[in-house]
Parts: structure tokens; sequence; C-alpha cells
């Protein structure tokens, strides 16, 4: 019993420090990245490791350009990322343009799907790098 509880304090703690490194690493390296566009104030992160991939839906409203970044620690390698419709009808690719930050303009409001791509095969090794993945937001209002 005293086993359990000490594994999932210990679970716990991970989660919780991981959560903290990743915030301090998004507002130092990847917030600044945003330049003249306001950001957003949701911070979207996810600890990953080589391989895995991240999805997460996000809102976007007509009459605004934004900047979109996705910022990955440099030992998960080059993330790239896709924006798909609700159809999942692939709308951009990062892997295409060489670069991870996007400015767009939506026609109208609506929701659109971020899926982030971790490079390589994930391992089987229980100490495989586990890294911080951010996607930032930023707005220009018009």
């Amino acid at each position: 019993m005293i086993k359990k509880i000490i594994i999932s304090v210990f679970l716990s703690l991970i989660t919780f420090f991981s959560y903290a490194q990743c915030k301090g690493f998004t507002k130092r390296k990847c917030i600044p990245e945003l330049g003249e566009y306001k950001f957003n104030g949701q911070l979207n992160t996810a600890v990953l490791t080589r391989g895995e991939e991240a999805e997460l839906m996000l809102s976007f409203y007509s009459k605004q350009k934004y900047r979109l970044f996705v910022c990955a620690e440099e030992q998960l390698g080059d993330v790239t990322f896709e924006i798909m419709d609700r159809d999942r009808n692939i709308m951009y690719r990062s892997k295409d343009k060489g670069t991870n930050m996007f400015n767009f303009k939506v026609p109208s409001t609506q929701q659109l799907i971020l899926r982030v791509i971790t490079p390589g095969e994930g391992s089987k090794h229980a100490l495989e790098f586990q890294g911080c993945t951010s996607v930032i937001v930023g707005f220009l209002e018009e």
C-alpha cells in the first residue's frame, strides 16, 4: 500500500515538474518569437518523445491576422505541424515550407485541428528523452 502511494506521489511530481519546465521554456524561448503579434494567453504545451504526435483544436476568428508558432526543445529534432479543417482535410503543412511559423487570416470564424509531429520512431527505452513542445498563437486586430 505504501509503495502505491509513493509511486502515485512520484508520478504526480514528475507531471508537475514537466509542466513547470514547459511553462518556463515557452515563456523564454517561444513567446518572444511572436514579434508584433499579441500572445493570446493560452499555453498549449505537451511533453513528447521522438515519434509521438499530439493534436489540439484551436478557434480562429475572422478579421484577425494570426501567427502560429510551434516551438520544441532541440533534442526532439525537427518538429513539424499540420493544420486541418474539421473534416481533417490538410490546409497547411510546415514540412513543405521549412518553418514552424505560419502567418494567416481566416475568412470566417472557425475551429481548426493542429497536429504536431515529432520526427523519428518511438523507443521502447524507459529513459527516452522527453521534450517540451509548445503551440503559441498570436494575433493582430484589424
